[in-house]
């Protein structure tokens, strides 16, 4: 054996066992209360190394503070209209770790409200555990986009407002275009319409983690104009008529 492969025995025996690629699930158990809001933080070891936060199949609804890593900790706070109660995840983490970080890791600040109104605090247990996950193979869920304005938002100018849910890998980001020529861009809601005239169909398309998508379709709440009506036959009518012509002279100069 040369010196080359020695090195690198002995390189991979030191290398530490207990970590490698792995995905782990926080889940609430609420026992017998039923809960509608959640919020904590998840202190990690500083040996642990994180590569994703997906929160497509969580109990939480609505976010107030999506679980994100700034340091060694993720803090997180959410909201579920008509509440729940017993064992649900809330996000998973995947990364590079193994049992021995998942047992060195904590939860702080851990609060639940009591769905009833009151807002009152109940005990709910918080665990870090590993998991399998499977492929994500589904789009997002349906949703409805909702054109509405406000005096306290974009100076009383339409907006559009949507969301939706993806149980394998979580919503990515959303996209809109506007009308049904062009390109979609990054967008997030509340969406300024750039068309105030709300005269032509807005697309919304959802995106998950792993790049399954969702298009939604808004109707024009007006008519379009007639000229833009007429602009677009004449467009189409000189296209044809050029490509006829093209045709016709290839034709006559064989």
């Amino acid at each position: 054996m040369n010196a080359f492969i020695k090195t690198l025995v002995v390189i991979f025996l030191l290398l530490p066992i207990s970590a490698w690629a792995a995905t782990a699930v926080v889940e609430v158990d609420t026992g017998t209360e039923d809960v509608n809001a959640l919020e904590g933080t998840l202190v990690l070891p500083e040996s642990m190394r994180l590569n994703e936060i997906q929160t497509g199949n969580s109990i939480i609804l609505f976010w107030i503070t999506t679980p994100e890593q700034v340091g060694n900790t993720i803090t997180f706070a959410g909201m579920t209209p008509g509440g729940f109660m017993g064992a649900y995840p809330i996000f998973t983490i995947s990364g590079e770790f193994g049992a021995q970080d998942l047992e060195k890791a904590r939860f702080e600040s851990i609060n639940a409200l009591k769905n009833d109104g009151s807002g009152t605090s109940v005990p709910v247990t918080v665990t870090l555990s590993p998991v399998e996950l499977k492929g994500d193979t589904e789009p997002p869920e349906d949703f409805t986009p909702v054109i509405a304005s406000d005096q306290a938002l974009f100076g009383g100018k339409h907006f559009l407002v949507f969301a939706t849910q993806d149980k394998g890998s979580g919503v990515a980001h959303y996209e809109v275009r506007e009308g049904e020529w062009g390109w979609f861009t990054a967008a997030a809601s509340p969406y300024l319409l750039k068309h105030q005239a709300l005269d032509r169909r807005i697309f919304v398309k959802a995106i998950d983690s792993e790049g399954n998508e969702r298009v939604e379709v808004v109707e024009p709440q007006t008519q379009s104009p007639w000229y833009r009506l007429y602009l677009l036959f004449g467009i189409l009518f000189g296209a044809i008529a050029y490509f006829i012509s093209n045709f016709l002279w290839r034709k006559r100069t064989l």
